[in-house]
């Protein structure tokens, strides 16, 4: 659906009134799979945000839409605060201040906003924050290839006990194993403390079943027959692969130090860094993010106006 001209912000500059006016576009589709990875492999970005799979799978739970302004094309979405914020698909560079400036109000920020781009917002009208739950993990993948030194040694115990009990197998993610895929995807929620309503099921399952529309690459893991877990991403730039979504039954130990494991030992060569994206405020998840030994630990800002700064 096409809507044309529906913000309006209007201000008087030395006598003169001054329209200011954003399209929204279109909602996020498929069909702007070119276009926007296009943009995001131009933007070079190291944030997971600035993936066209990420934008798609959770474009009915972000509400996201495509705003078109004169410098550039951002995109429009809702957090889980249902808070409103901007995305910058241009570096912001283009965008006068006095731009920028009115493509916020009181209630919204622009955000994922990485920290090279915040010189193009002046400190005296924008101000910038970060939340640590919204940060992404980014290691080196040779570190997660080799689990070598102390930071490993659990990880690396583990994966010698799977290992040493079990042959797990391996093949490529395809239409051929998608229903082995949907059922260990089904297996990991049953055996979740948290409703199907409460995790990434069901956009999981979306990207398990679009995979090739999405050109999603992975891996799907089975143990004496039996499915047993899986490893999907994409590139997110040159030199950086994000993995989106790793799901295992907890039956097999160690499943999950296995398919990173192997996962970085295909991509080293490829791909110096992986990004396993934010750990959502989840102490669990944060605790074992943190195990892996992350390179760094990657903010996502927020730049709002300052209070009167409209």
């Amino acid at each position: 659906m096409n809507i044309s001209t529906i913000l309006i912000c209007e201000q008087n500059l030395k006598g003169l009134k001054t329209s200011y006016f954003m399209d929204i576009i279109e909602t996020i589709d498929l069909k702007h799979r070119p276009f926007l990875s296009a943009r995001f492999r131009q933007m070079n970005l190291y944030i997971s945000d600035y993936t066209f799979t990420n934008i798609y799978l959770f474009r009915n739970i972000s509400r996201y839409e495509i705003l078109r302004k004169d410098c550039g094309t951002f995109i429009s979405a809702y957090n889980r605060q249902n808070q409103n914020y901007i995305m910058p698909l241009d570096n912001p560079q283009a965008c006068s201040p006095d731009t920028l400036r009115h493509l916020l109000n009181e209630n919204n920020f622009f955000f994922p906003i990485p920290e090279e781009w915040l010189p193009f917002f002046p400190k005296d009208e924008f101000c910038v924050t970060s939340d640590d739950s919204e940060s992404d993990y980014i290691y080196l993948t040779s570190n997660m290839a080799s689990f070598a030194g102390k930071q490993y040694t659990r990880h690396r115990n583990h994966l010698n006990q799977l290992i040493g009990a079990f042959h797990p197998v391996q093949q490529p993610l395809s239409d051929d194993t998608l229903l082995d895929s949907l059922k260990i995807l089904r297996q990991w929620q049953d055996e979740s403390v948290v409703t199907a309503s409460k995790t990434d099921f069901a956009v999981c399952t979306e990207a398990l079943q679009k995979a090739s529309e999405l050109a999603l690459w992975g891996t799907i893991y089975y143990i004496e027959n039996e499915p047993a877990g899986f490893i999907i991403g994409e590139a997110l730039n040159k030199d950086t692969f994000c993995l989106h979504f790793a799901k295992a039954s907890k039956k097999y130990h160690g499943i999950y130090e296995f398919m990173f494991n192997d996962t970085a030992i295909k991509l080293q060569s490829q791909y110096k860094y992986l990004n396993l994206e934010e750990d959502l405020g989840n102490k669990n998840l944060r605790k074992t993010k943190g195990s892996y030994g992350p390179e760094c630990i990657l903010k996502k800002y927020r730049v709002s106006l300052k209070v009167g700064a409209e």
